[in-house]
């Protein structure tokens, strides 16, 4: 007799997917806090938990290693095809140097030039959103590093290819830039991310599709043996 044990597999599986909605619940609303909150001063210290600063909008000020800077391609912005433009950031207040994902760029991206119109490094300060890299789904292309051809963020191997220490567990999804040296910047430069926080809740769905195949079993057990209890009786 399988019916009973299967059913409360079922129910169980059900009632876990309710706990999931309530904890997907609170995330988001805490990220929306973290997302409303102002933006406040990137912490210098890396032993600061990626998870502490999640989410959070942060400014950071450094200077491009433009001539480091990585590919990550197969990214979309209205229907057109791109890439984004991660660059490592050499913070200027001793922090260590960071990942950073500028934007979106044509596929026929030129490159940022290196220096500013004086031929000096450009001191840039950086509005952006602290992220932690996610996993590549099954479908998602190995990177090649050789290439310049990035289809998810590794910070490891980005930092080997770009020849710098990952000193931090996150990157900053830039969402604006600002030029804070005497000279001018230059003037190519990626279109800034936008952001907003879009994480699926589908935990209720789950969890009515759960308690329905329960509910479907519990009738088809029901009726199987109110005939078969008939069958007997006559």
């Amino acid at each position: 007799m399988i019916t009973i044990p299967a059913l409360v597999i079922l129910v169980l599986m059900g009632y876990w997917q309710v706990q999931r909605l309530q904890w997907k619940a609170e995330l988001i609303r805490e990220l929306e806090i973290r997302g409303a909150a102002p933006a406040i001063p990137l912490p210098t210290d890396p032993r600061i938990p990626a998870d502490d600063l999640v989410f959070r909008e942060v400014v950071v000020t450094g200077r491009y290693m433009h001539e480091a800077e990585l590919h990550l391609l197969n990214r979309v912005r209205d229907g057109m095809p791109g890439i984004n433009i991660v660059t490592p950031l050499v913070r200027t207040d001793g922090g260590g140097i960071l990942m950073v994902n500028r934007g979106w760029a044509p596929m026929d991206w030129p490159g940022t030039p290196i220096t500013g119109y004086g031929g000096e490094p450009v001191t840039i300060e950086v509005t952006g959103v602290v992220r932690i890299p996610e996993s590549p789904g099954w479908l998602t292309p190995g990177n090649e590093p050789e290439k310049n051809a990035w289809y998810y963020i590794d910070l490891v191997d980005m930092a080997a290819a770009a020849g710098v220490f990952p000193f931090t567990d996150y990157y900053i999804f830039a969402t604006g830039e600002k030029n804070l040296s005497d000279v001018a910047a230059p003037w190519l430069a990626p279109d800034p991310n936008e952001w907003r926080i879009d994480l699926p809740n589908n935990h209720l769905t789950y969890a009515i599709t759960w308690f329905s195949l329960a509910g479907v079993l519990l009738v088809v057990y029901a009726v199987y043996h109110t005939r078969r209890r008939g069958a007997d009786d006559g």
